[in-house]
């Protein structure tokens, strides 16, 4: 069985914690303390080739759990999301598909509870509807169990006919000073913007409209 001496183990430059592991005969790869610990590594130790197989794979679990949570510390954001981004740091699919389990079971990457967040974040920023919103979670890579799951939470209490048209009458404000015609346009495309179907938007807009001529 091949063996192969451990060169060096130096401290890797603001990374707390992470070592890079040099051995004779191999491309040097980084560790972190906890494996360090586990198997007693110290410069001028011998390694045989299939222990090295096993820091290599722990090394690459441990790197990504890391990163990870770097970009996890920031925002939340979806499995599949998280996935893409891992991929980036070229370790294998396994370990990838191993941090990102470790990461669900502890409750760091929940789909249902982003799904809900983004909800609550897109109807801060004004009403949108179930059809707009499940679109913007499918892009996210949210699927639509989840999605639906999240809005029947986050909207239990939103009347979508209420909601446009409170929404329409604040957009009508700014397109008054317009011919009718060139505000109905106008009007009509915003709400679609926010994925509203124009069997919902057509008599909120005429209503609108015609109260706004007895105004006058």
């Amino acid at each position: 069985m091949a063996e192969f001496q451990i060169a060096g183990l130096e401290p890797v430059k603001r990374k707390k914690g992470w070592f890079e592991l040099d051995i004779k005969g191999k491309s040097p790869f980084l560790i972190d303390e906890e494996i360090v610990f586990r198997h007693s590594l110290r410069a001028g130790e011998i390694l045989t080739d299939s222990l090295i197989e096993v820091i290599k794979r722990e090394a690459d679990l441990a790197w990504l759990k890391y990163r990870a949570g770097q970009i996890l510390s920031s925002r939340m954001i979806s499995e599949r999301d998280l996935s893409r981004k891992l991929a980036a740091e070229r370790r294998p699919s396994l370990a990838r598909d191993e941090a990102i389990s470790y990461l669900k079971r502890i409750g760091y990457v929940d789909d249902l509870k982003y799904a809900a967040a983004y909800i609550r974040y897109q109807m801060s920023r004004g009403a949108k509807s179930r059809l707009y919103l499940k679109k913007k979670l499918w892009e996210k890579g949210i699927d639509g169990e989840t999605a639906a799951r999240a809005m029947e939470t986050e909207l239990s209490d939103f009347d979508d006919g209420s909601a446009i048209r409170e929404l329409a009458l604040k957009k009508f404000k700014t397109l008054k000073h317009l011919p009718d015609e060139k505000a109905k346009v106008r009007l009509v495309n915003f709400l679609k913007g926010r994925g509203f179907s124009w069997g919902v938007i057509g008599p909120v807009i005429a209503d609108i409209i015609e109260g706004d001529r007895k105004d006058i």
